[in-house]
């Protein structure tokens, strides 16, 4: 059943009682426990218009050994692409998820980019995404779709950008079975990415 989390978020953004994804109950709308990993504020960038490649951003807080990302999956998405940088170069094998560390994926360092996209929810909303770790296992997240040109999660600037140019239909369709609606306000402070992925 879809769930609107705008009718669950209190005014910090904090989630109150509902298991999202099995037995697995985040401690917070953008917080998901596997082992000794915690992932925080998993987010995307939409597609452009007219496009179907999207980017994906996250916290990784790692409290156990060395370990790394191998696979983002959907049913939704066709590809995906594994960058150790802001830049285009490329990485064969993952993310590495350092022990004892945060790992940011962010617009202006390391990151995923999700490739051939089928369908995606409206900006503003959710979107499920399975993570694959090398050592940890599987955990299945619902990430914030936020808008092409955010700078950082939760960008209330590009949102206000993006619902103003979209105006028309700013609130879109409503989302898939098992996708969410997400509207928080919780900023994190990021400088602007220099976008170099575009649709081939």
């Amino acid at each position: 059943m879809t769930i609107k989390r705008r009718d669950l978020l209190l005014s910090g953004g904090a989630f109150v009682g509902s298991a999202l994804v099995g037995a697995l109950a985040p401690a917070s709308a953008h917080e998901y426990e596997l082992g000794k990993l915690t992932i925080e504020h998993p987010w995307l960038r939409a597609p452009k218009d007219g496009e179907t490649t999207a980017y994906f951003y996250a916290f990784v807080h790692n409290k156990g050994e060395a370990d790394r990302l191998i696979a983002v999956k959907s049913p939704n998405i066709g590809t995906i692409e594994f960058h150790p940088g802001a830049g285009p170069e490329k990485s064969t094998n993952g993310i590495e998820i350092a022990a004892k560390k945060k790992t940011t994926l962010s617009p202006e360092g390391a990151h995923v980019v999700l490739l051939d996209i089928k369908k995606i929810n409206p900006v503003g909303w959710g979107f499920e995404l399975t993570l694959v770790f090398e050592k940890a296992g599987e955990v299945e997240i619902d990430a914030a779709v936020d808008a092409p040109d955010a700078k950082h999660a939760h960008d209330a600037e590009a949102l206000a950008r993006w619902e103003k140019a979209h105006s028309a239909d700013s609130k879109g369709p409503a989302p898939a079975a098992g996708e969410h609606d997400h509207h928080h306000h919780h900023d994190h402070d990021a400088p602007e990415h220099k976008d170099e992925h575009k649709d081939k």
